[in-house]
């Protein structure tokens, strides 16, 4: 049985002295008007954007029903719930999955996964940008778009970008011994499109 079509990426410094550093083994999939995002390295969790009605990042079935559960059993394993945000123009910024310099480390990703380019510099956040675009509406030739165009059963197209924003300037930090994904909500959090934001985890001194 062939491979279902997805759009695979990581997050990685591709030049100069800290080439190699990098982060995420990230998939996008789709399955009739569902649209799929997770890190194989964090089997435990998914992004699922279902049609029209239900949006969240959970603990997969699996995980939550485990010996080895994220969640407690009584608590929903879809914790974080939003609404689809509007077309505009017959597209939209569906999720984004955005890294700083802080959270990569030595890393290693397989070469099906197209590598997305973090600037070696502490003063910007890297995105991942997953658009839907409408059945009518042409998808921009975009100069930074990552993998194929998938296909939901409407005939709405979902693809990737890359993006960048700035932020302002920190002191350079140690490596990180792990890294975290954290959810982004827009009405919780200070953002206009959901997703998850890798963050690097560090040992307290």
């Amino acid at each position: 049985m062939a491979r279902s079509q997805a759009i695979r990426f990581t997050f990685a410094i591709q030049s100069g002295h800290n080439a190699g550093l990098g982060v995420g083994q990230f998939r996008v999939w789709c399955h009739r008007e569902d649209t799929y995002i997770a890190d194989p390295g964090v089997p435990q969790w998914k992004t699922s954007l279902h049609g029209e009605v239900a949006w969240r990042p959970a603990e997969t079935a699996e995980s939550h029903s485990s010996s080895e559960a994220r969640l407690p059993a009584d608590i929903d394993r879809a914790p974080w719930k939003y609404a689809p945000p509007h077309f505009v123009d017959g597209q939209r910024l569906a999720s984004v999955v955005g890294v700083t310099r802080a959270a990569l480390r030595p890393w290693t990703a397989p070469e099906r996964y197209q590598r997305v380019e973090v600037r070696d510099r502490w003063d910007e956040l890297t995105k991942a940008n997953v658009w839907m675009t409408k059945a009518d509406a042409d998808v921009p030739d975009h100069p930074t778009r990552v993998g194929p165009i998938l296909e939901l059963a409407s005939g709405t197209r979902v693809w990737v970008s890359v993006g960048r924003e700035a932020l302002d300037p920190i002191d350079p930090e140690p490596v990180p011994i792990s890294t975290m994904l954290e959810p982004q909500i827009p009405g919780v959090h200070d953002v206009t499109a959901p997703g998850v934001l890798i963050r690097g985890v560090h040992l307290a001194r």
